[in-house]
């Protein structure tokens, strides 16, 4: 009875170990599915399945798993896009744009803040002084830090080791934390070149003075001698006539630079537009040539004009062409040395065609060549003893520039001057001045 006893309790010991043992075996493995569904979810990819069976807490299990493996990847496509978007934005800014945190380290920038401070490698993870050395934007970080509130201020570029020169706003915002009692450790660094601007303005100041002192001259010389004639009702008429041909002279300078101004006007305004047909060159330069004959005579200036053989029709506007070219050749004229001699040569190269007007005079100094197109701009007086308005290159190169073409001057001093223009050989469609 007794071994019968201990046989039915080793028996049923057996059951229980084995039903254990199945039962630690089935919790092993699904252990180990769940292992496998959590390292695919870790590595950011979507499991084979879900599916845990055999109790429901298993499947309340996979269930849960397999939302937040769902909402996992929507938030990575989320992270994905709006870093898409925000690339997009920083790309098509012109700004420069630059995230930086405390110690002035840089978090991220676009092309455009690489651009402005001439960088050529990237310069994330770099200190921002590492890449311009110019205190007033480390002092605009710290303050705006300090105030976390955002500051702007202009800046003039000078650092030539990072080719940062020139004007800009530079703008330091830092990044507003939902709880305002923590300081921001970031903040967004923003660069506008503003240089052309300022030029611009610069220009128009320098205009509105050249232009008012172009007048003041003419004005003060008419205010004086019309009190002279009320003042002196008894002038001899020798004396009165000589007025009269002051005034006179005045007259046509002041009406000059009107028209110049007013031309001058229609041209930048680009509303103008120009109608260009074929022309052979040989019989618009010799016309414009027939037209300033007088000149030639009355400044015993010699004029050779040499044109390549077989030169095909080129297609201008005749009428600012040939405004642009008389200007060149009466300033070459002008300006030469007696005895006085003008070259003109007209080529073409490739599909271009090139018109060059070299005079004999005195030449250029290298400090006035790159302006001597500007506005007004006259340069060394030894060259002014013509007089004119100062407004003749410029209109000659807003001209040229209506044709699609540049002009350029070579000179040097004691050398005389070339004048050179390039223009296309055939104009794309009727354009306005750029």
């Amino acid at each position: 009875m007794l071994w019968l006893t201990l046989s039915f309790v080793f028996v049923l010991t057996g059951v229980f170990l084995t039903l254990f043992i199945l039962r630690q075996n089935f919790w092993l493995s699904k252990i180990r599915k769940i292992e496998k569904i959590t390292q695919s979810i870790r590595n950011k990819q979507i499991p084979s399945s879900f599916l845990l069976s055999g109790d429901p807490s298993l499947l309340a299990i996979s269930r849960n798993l397999e939302a937040i493996s769902n909402e996992f990847h929507s938030l990575i496509r989320t992270s994905k896009e709006e870093e898409i978007n925000l690339n997009t934005i920083l790309k098509s800014m012109t700004e420069g744009i630059a995230i930086i945190d405390r110690n002035h380290f840089i978090k991220l920038a676009n092309d455009s803040f690489k651009t402005i401070l001439g960088l050529t490698t990237n310069p994330q993870g770099k200190k921002l002084l590492e890449l311009i050395q110019l205190p007033e934007v480390e002092r605009i970080i710290e303050k705006a830090f300090e105030s976390q509130k955002p500051l702007s201020q202009e800046v003039l570029g000078t650092d030539n080791s990072s080719n940062l020169t020139g004007y800009f706003v530079v703008d330091a915002v830092p990044v507003v934390n939902e709880n305002t009692e923590i300081a921001s450790n970031i903040m967004v660094l923003v660069f506008r070149d503003i240089t052309e601007r300022r030029k611009f303005e610069e220009a128009r100041k320098e205009f509105v003075i050249n232009v008012s002192h172009e007048l003041r001259t003419p004005l003060s010389i008419f205010k004086g001698y019309v009190e002279t004639l009320i003042e002196n009702p008894k002038l001899s008429k020798a004396e009165t006539k000589r007025i009269y041909e002051i005034l006179k002279k005045h007259c046509v300078r002041l009406s000059a630079l009107i028209e110049d101004l007013l031309l001058l006007a229609r041209l930048e305004s680009r509303k103008l537009t120009m109608e260009p047909s074929a022309f052979i060159m040989k019989e618009l330069l010799e016309e414009t040539l027939q037209e300033l004959h007088p000149l030639f005579q009355q400044k015993e200036c010699q004029v050779n004009l040499v044109i390549e053989k077989d030169l095909p029709p080129i297609e201008v506007d005749p009428f600012w062409f040939q405004q642009a070219v008389y200007n060149l050749i009466d300033n070459a004229v002008k300006f030469s040395s007696p005895p006085r001699k003008v070259l003109i040569e007209a080529q073409r190269k490739d599909q271009y065609f090139v018109l060059r007007i070299t005079d004999n005079g005195i030449g250029i100094s290298p400090k006035d060549l790159p302006f001597i197109f500007d506005r007004f701009y006259r340069g060394d007086k030894s060259r002014n003893t013509e007089g004119g308005t100062g407004l003749g290159l410029s209109i000659t190169k807003q001209i040229v520039e209506l044709h699609g073409g540049q002009i350029r001057a070579k000179s040097n001093l004691g050398e005389g001057t070339t004048m050179e223009i390039e223009i296309p050989m055939r104009q794309e469609k009727p354009s306005s001045v750029s």
